[in-house]
């Protein structure tokens, strides 16, 4: 769908060349509608959020008493994390308070809602609170032209799974003409190549080996393995591939997203994993939740607690269930252990960089288990399957296919890295960026929709 839609909108969009007031019209209307065609009983969400900051952030313009500065901030937060709490964690709370009042032997039924999740409403709610909060920190003007807010806020190639965005970034993009340059065709048509490549044949072939591995009869502990490895390997390429495709998609409108990702694989500590991970929300947890709750200024403990904090929330803003706050969880404490090594003094850097990466991979992939995990039992019985570990035919297969799925990201990614350039295909000679894109675009093709996975990250 999304292959047609932005192929329709890129016609009737640059038929208004030179034209950004009404193109920003286009990209409001063409947002709406490609966010409204998943359900547009949502629509009305988008709208609200965007209102109440829009309004906000000309309040806090406008407004110099700091009281009614804070108040209309606290107003613009409460409002989209009010939203949130909702549709995203209100099942998952009120459950789970119901069972620990029947640990204390009184019985009720949970006033449960069946609510389905509004796509990418993590990512425009964040999206939207720093907005406001930028604009009451002085980071930000406030944007008058409800127009050329209303199209930051939902803006269609990153609105349902990212990057996040921040206001001094994209929203002088909508204020003056955009100019699609020779260099912003080739560099997108690379990425959408690489993007639909890295979705298409290696992604969602990578689920379906996830998929038979993750189950609650899972009685191999090499199966157990090797399907983590697989969902290690699944949950970049989705999530990487979205990023790259919505940086393509932008660049081809004129515009320019951040980057979302840099290399995580390559990372030698937690630190450094979260560094170029999802680089849009940990920058966002950063800036708006570790520092405000006073990051490393309030002494070493309530340092070591804000980490911990920080990332539990990280773990929730993926999903309303336990297997995401233990995710959370790890994450934090593994940071945790980092900065009081380094505070400690230890020689940590004297550790060879081969052991500093395979110590941080091996936290890595053990979160992703716990991000794959969709139940208690599945867990429990996969993490009793390790007690099993004869190697059977069946194993040798799935490695060979992981193997063949992993070596084409891997010798671009290293090629990547000894570059230091995740564009170093540009640098190419005509010839040979050619040849290259040629050969990733027909195997998007060979591949293309062979198997339907959704973007992971459509359900955050």
């Amino acid at each position: 769908m999304f292959v047609l839609f932005f192929a329709f909108f890129f016609c009737l969009y640059h038929l208004l060349y030179r034209r950004h007031v009404v193109q920003n019209i286009v990209i409001l209307a063409g947002s709406y509608i490609f966010y409204g065609w998943w359900d547009w009983r949502f629509l009305g969400l988008i709208v609200l959020s965007s209102s109440v900051n829009y309004a906000a952030g000309i309040g806090i313009k406008n407004e110099a008493r700091s009281g009614r500065r804070k108040l209309l901030l606290a107003a613009g937060i409460c409002t989209n994390l009010g939203i949130l709490g909702v549709f995203k964690y209100y099942n998952f709370f009120v459950e789970n308070i119901f069972r620990m009042i029947e640990t204390f032997g009184f019985q009720a039924d949970a006033p449960l809602f069946n609510m389905i999740l509004p796509i990418g409403i993590s990512f425009y709610t964040f999206q939207s609170m720093a907005y406001t909060i930028d604009v009451y920190r002085g980071d930000a003007e406030a944007e008058l032209n409800p127009i050329t807010f209303f199209a930051f806020i939902s803006f269609f190639p990153q609105l349902v799974s990212g990057p996040i965005e921040r206001a001094n970034h994209l929203l002088p993009q909508f204020k003056r003409p955009r100019i699609v340059t020779e260099n912003n065709v080739r560099e997108a048509i690379w990425l959408l190549c690489w993007g639909f490549f890295l979705k298409e044949a290696i992604s969602d072939i990578a689920a379906v080996f996830v998929d038979l591995a993750f189950t609650e009869s899972q009685t191999s502990g090499w199966m157990t393995i090797l399907g983590t490895l697989a969902f290690t390997l699944q949950i970049y390429c989705d999530f990487h591939a979205y990023s790259i495709i919505a940086r393509g998609a932008a660049l081809l409108l004129g515009f320019e997203l951040v980057w979302n990702f840099n290399l995580p694989y390559f990372a030698t500590s937690v630190q450094d994993f979260w560094r170029r991970w999802h680089i849009s929300l940990s920058t966002w947890l950063r800036d708006y939740l570790y520092i405000s709750l006073g990051g490393s200024r309030l002494g070493r403990g309530r340092t070591y607690i804000n980490l911990m904090v920080t990332m539990l929330l990280c773990g929730l803003w993926h999903g309303a269930a336990w297997n995401f706050v233990l995710w959370g969880l790890l994450h934090g404490a593994a940071l945790s252990i980092g900065r009081l090594s380094h505070e400690a003094r230890l020689p940590v850097a004297r550790v060879p960089g081969a052991l500093r990466w395979f110590g941080t991979m091996s936290i890595v992939v053990a979160g992703w288990f716990l991000f794959r995990c969709q139940s208690w039992d599945t867990a429990i019985n996969m993490l009793g399957s390790l007690g099993d570990m004869a190697w059977e035919q069946r194993h040798t297969s799935f490695l060979v296919n992981l193997v063949a799925l992993w070596f084409p990201v891997a010798a671009i990614e290293i090629w990547q890295f000894r570059k230091s350039d995740q564009l170093f295909v540009l640098s190419l000679g005509r010839g040979a960026y050619s040849v290259l894109t040629a050969c990733v675009f027909t195997f998007v093709f060979i591949t293309f929709r062979r198997f339907e996975y959704a973007f992971i990250y459509f359900q955050f």
